[in-house]
């Protein structure tokens, strides 16, 4: 199984931390650690490439590669969430979903 494990955009809100985050040069203040965590705990045999969407958007070769998509998120991201899963869906993906938010 390859999976694609997808954080969506905060937008400019208070938990953005854009003006912290221009301060110290930084595009993020952590990496999704709850993604990675479900990572480690899924089938080693199984292939994993993560994509922070406040960093960069998935590239079409990682969405062909993908045969499931797994979002975790926050309500403040539920506006970029949907859209993900719209896409995923529209691609034929398994989905899967976790967080705060979901």
């Amino acid at each position: 199984m390859r999976v694609l494990l997808v954080y969506p955009i905060f937008p400019s809100t208070f938990w953005s931390y854009e003006k912290i985050l221009a301060l110290v040069d930084r595009k993020v203040l952590l990496p999704p650690l709850g993604l990675v965590t479900v990572a480690a705990i899924l089938p080693q045999e199984w292939q994993f490439k993560l994509v922070d969407r406040n960093i960069r958007a998935a590239t079409e070769e990682e969405w062909a590669w993908a045969d499931m998509v797994i979002f975790s998120a926050m309500i403040v991201q539920k506006q970029d969430l949907l859209a993900q899963i719209r896409e995923a869906k529209k691609r034929g993906k398994l989905v899967a979903l976790g967080g705060p938010y979901p």
